[in-house]
């Protein structure tokens, strides 16, 4: 069956012609739809389909931009144009871009019909005379175009393996390397060839390069076992490359021709996916930095919510409390919640403009903002979007939480004692003295006491007796028996806990335990 892709930005239209149209009995099958041409293009991308039918009028990006843009990137698929009036010019611009067909609507079932038959025809045609040359031989790419493209039935691997003898293309392993230029549409074409001439010489006698349909491919005859051999692949990429952006994957090794499109298959998911691998490698189907995400069934409704007001508050506390070695894990764990709720790099970035933006309005709720400073605020949420690995993102956004912290937080003695406040909060089960944080202060013991009791309205040791004894609750609620928590809250006495806990909740812990 012949793939196709309708785009239109009327549904109705777009479910008509899927239903109303005998598709299969032309030798057809639809794919996928889109609402306009932008979404089109990621569409195409991915599924690589045969023919393209397009309303010329669309919002975003009109079917006869969506043309340019597949012809300048490479795409030669065939495609055919929808218009709610005729129009001469459009038509012209459309001959230009070398369309199959320019159809009035409301379309015509019989009109379509014939289309596509004289469309099929055409197809077929180019299949047979690509069919051709592999039996002749004159051409190693037209075998490897052929590998890559799905089949309804396989090929007999016999008949395969004579085909691809008479092409010198008969190994013993074979190693699938998918790159994907991360450059715009417009210059994606000229980029592509580029690199592949480039590549071309730098692999020869190790296997081939071609452009298909808008990725560079590389089969190697040769495994790249080891993180060593893939390393030094990559360099020559990036060598070859300069200055042009990209990720590559392999799809890894395997050993009969019959299998080449399975591991093309896992190397363009693994470059789909390369915003959350390791910037700078070659990477590899199943491999990142983050966990995969966790079913959607295994959630608890409401749980992703308040997840994320706790990692919130916990990065705004940590930040406004000067717990600078707190923010990177957290940043990470958050990346990592993300990832089992949102796969999409889109989704994910869009948690992280959330997450960011609601800290950095808690940051500046208590302080006089600059326009300057809010224009770098906007600066960095903008470039949220635009990283094109999840390491970068987490890096910089690190950066700018922690400047921006202390642009905004307190200074001199107030930046101090909450810089003590989380020093208790994380120290609670150990020894913790006002007279040594006095000496780390550089204050006398009396003269921080009181500094302290002014800014909080508690003593040093009424402070922090009501954090362990808070604690301490947590830990009785999850079930820890008493002697474990007063000795996990900092208490080396349990009788000394007891009063402790009696004279702040007014009941011993057995009772709070056991009410």
């Amino acid at each position: 069956m012949i793939k196709v892709v309708i785009v239109d930005d009327e549904p109705k239209l777009r479910q008509g012609l899927q239903t109303l149209i005998p598709w299969e009995s032309l030798g057809f099958t639809v794919i996928a739809a889109a609402g306009n041409g932008r979404d089109a293009l990621k569409i195409i991308g991915e599924e690589a389909p045969e023919l393209v039918i397009a309303d010329i009028r669309m919002p975003v990006m009109d079917g006869l931009q969506l043309i340019q843009q597949l012809r300048s990137a490479g795409h030669r698929m065939h495609c055919i144009i929808l218009s709610g009036y005729a129009d001469f010019e459009y038509a012209k611009q459309a001959i230009k871009y070398g369309v199959e067909g320019y159809l009035v609507k409301p379309v015509n079932v019989t009109e379509m019909s014939a289309t596509l038959k004289q469309v099929r025809m055409r197809i077929e045609e180019e299949h047979q005379r690509r069919d051709r040359d592999m039996e002749g031989g004159t051409d190693r790419e037209v075998y490897l175009h052929r590998l890559l493209a799905p089949r309804e039935m396989p090929e007999d691997p016999a008949v395969l393996r004579s085909k691809l003898g008479d092409a010198e293309l008969l190994w013993s392993h074979y190693e699938i390397v998918v790159i994907a230029l991360r450059v715009s549409e417009g210059e994606r074409a000229e980029q592509l060839q580029h690199l592949a001439a480039g590549l071309r010489q730098a692999v020869e006698g190790r296997g081939i390069v071609t452009v298909f349909p808008a990725h560079m491919i590389l089969l190697l005859n040769t495994p790249l076992y080891g993180r060593q051999r893939r390393d030094s692949l990559y360099a020559e990429i990036q060598s070859t490359a300069g200055d042009i952006p990209f990720s590559a994957a392999t799809g890894g090794t395997v050993r009969e021709p019959g299998h080449i499109y399975s591991a093309y298959a896992k190397a363009q998911e693994a470059v789909k996916q390369a915003f959350f691998g390791r910037k700078g490698t070659l990477l590899e189907p199943g491999r990142t930095l983050f966990a995969a995400p966790e079913p959607a069934a295994a959630k608890a409704e409401g749980e992703f919510d308040k997840q994320l007001d706790d990692l919130i508050f916990r990065l705004y506390y940590s930040l406004d409390a000067g717990s600078r070695t707190m923010v990177l894990p957290l940043l990470n764990e958050a990346a990592l919640l993300f990832c089992r709720q949102e796969q999409e790099e889109k989704q994910v970035k869009q948690s992280f403009f959330f997450l960011c933006n609601a800290i950095i309005h808690k940051l500046a709720a208590a302080s006089r903002i600059e326009l300057k400073a809010m224009e770098r605020v906007s600066r960095f949420l903008d470039r949220i979007y635009q990283h094109d690995y999840l390491t970068d993102l987490l890096e910089e956004t690190h950066s700018f939480l922690l400047e921006f912290a202390e642009d905004t937080g307190p200074k001199g003695k107030d930046q101090e004692i909450r810089q003590m406040l989380g020093f208790i909060h994380r120290h609670y089960s150990e020894d913790l003295r006002l007279s040594t944080m006095a000496g780390l202060l550089n204050y006398s013991t009396p003269y921080l006491g009181q500094l302290f009791r002014n800014k909080t309205g508690e003593y040093f040791n009424t402070y922090l007796d009501k954090v362990r004894i808070g604690k301490a609750k947590e830990l009785l609620d999850q079930g820890m028996k008493v002697y474990e928590v007063a000795e996990h809250v900092g208490y080396g006495s349990v009788n000394y806990f007891f009063s402790k806990f009696k004279k702040y909740e007014g009941r011993s812990p057995s009772d709070y335990k056991n009410p």
